[in-house]
């Protein structure tokens, strides 16, 4: 009996992905999380009023999380964050997959961008830029069902308001949150050694319904200051369109997103508006960008030569060019076009740390006489995951 007992038990296994995995049979769970700390110096010139020099260090992220599997068709995530002295929910998703190639999560989470979905621990930039920040496409809470091949993903999902937001007050009127429709679907048709090429297109209709007025603002490619580019609160519903791509050939690499929104406010006025961005990435050290195919998004770099086995680790040069054009937008004075150059620099000691430098000139051309507002955002960052 105890022979027979000690066959049918299983064995806790550990295996090492930058923390602990544990593993039972199908059953396994795993602590994750990740640390930003950011220096952050910026200089605001505007050209009618006084400007000021601004010097930071923040928390820019501190998230601390579980994942794990039941077996293998159920799977779950959940991760918060400490940032700015208070706390929010990151991804908190449940996963079932009936089969390998077909996936249905409910919870808090992305849905659409190439840059948006690929973790912050794998993009190029200290931030995703003004893109991420007009078009409103962080994580709110979805039901999303997305299938793939070898070479493509196909998503569709609905969507509701983010988890960290306040409910609706219901009234006499109602008290219905933000409703919406999304689908993406990605497409690779060059997947070699060195080269791959990744398309990409996306859509998404939202509802504000019961629900303040949707702003589309944007700041100067960082997370630090002032928003001198914005609409206010104008919009009642929107539906937006983009596109993605991404082509890398060994070292090198060339990524760009557009999109445009149309954007019905009250009071029947419509505007529209369009954003896009374009950068590049070099390795000098022979890495090579880690496209994950099945995913359609950004998987961990590998290093060749990390410290931990005696070598320098990798070396990343970067630029990239961000446009945000609001100038549709009849009123307020602020929605006007906002452009920036921005040139990076990342090393990667070993794939789990990283050092960042990023110097962006931007400018805010506003509609009004003398609201123009240039902005110089020198900053560094120091990361870790787990």
């Amino acid at each position: 009996m105890a022979g027979a007992t000690a066959a049918n038990a299983q064995d806790t296994t550990t295996a090492w992905k930058g923390a602990p995995q544990f593993q039972n049979d199908t059953l396994t769970f795993k602590v994750r999380g990740r640390v930003y700390q950011d220096f952050v110096n910026q200089n605001v010139e505007r050209e009618n009023g006084t400007g000021y020099e601004a010097n930071v260090t923040r928390l820019r992220t501190a998230r601390l999380g579980v994942e794990g599997t039941w077996n293998a068709n159920w799977a779950y995530k959940a991760e918060f964050t400490v940032a700015g002295g208070s706390a929010n929910w990151e991804d908190l998703i449940l996963e079932y997959k009936p089969t390998d190639n077909l996936s249905i999560m409910a919870g808090n989470f992305k849905t659409v961008s190439f840059e948006n979905i690929s973790s912050s621990r794998y993009t190029t930039f200290m931030e995703r830029g003004p893109y991420n920040d007009v078009l409103d496409i962080g994580r709110v809470m979805n039901v999303s069902v997305k299938a793939n091949g070898e070479t493509w993903t196909a998503a569709a999902s609905i969507s509701g308001d983010s988890l960290n937001n306040a409910d609706p007050t219901a009234t006499a009127n109602g008290g219905n949150e933000l409703l919406g429709v999304n689908g993406r679907v990605t497409w690779v048709p060059v997947n070699g050694d060195r080269d791959k090429l990744h398309v990409g297109a996306w859509a998404r209709y939202r509802d504000r319904q019961d629900q303040a007025n949707l702003t589309y603002q944007t700041r100067n490619n960082t997370n630090y200051g002032a928003r001198f580019v914005t609409t206010g609160a104008v919009g009642v519903s929107d539906k937006m369109i983009g596109l993605e791509g991404l082509y890398i050939h060994g070292p090198f690499s060339v990524q760009a997103e557009w999109a445009t929104a149309d954007v019905d406010r009250i009071a029947n006025v419509s505007s529209d508006f369009s954003t896009y961005y374009v950068s590049g990435s070099w390795f000098v050290t022979g890495e090579m960008r880690n496209l994950d195919v099945k995913k359609g998004e950004l998987g961990r770099t590998k290093i060749l030569n990390p410290i931990t086995s005696g070598g320098f680790g990798a070396l990343e040069l970067a630029v990239r060019y961000d446009n945000v054009d609001l100038t549709n937008f009849n009123i307020p004075a602020t929605a006007g076009e906002y452009s920036a150059w921005t040139v990076g620099a990342n090393w990667y000691p070993h794939p789990y740390v990283r050092f960042m430098a990023n110097y962006s000139k931007s400018q805010n051309d506003n509609k009004a006489l003398g609201a123009d507002v240039d902005v110089d955002t020198l900053q560094f960052r120091a990361q870790f995951d787990f």
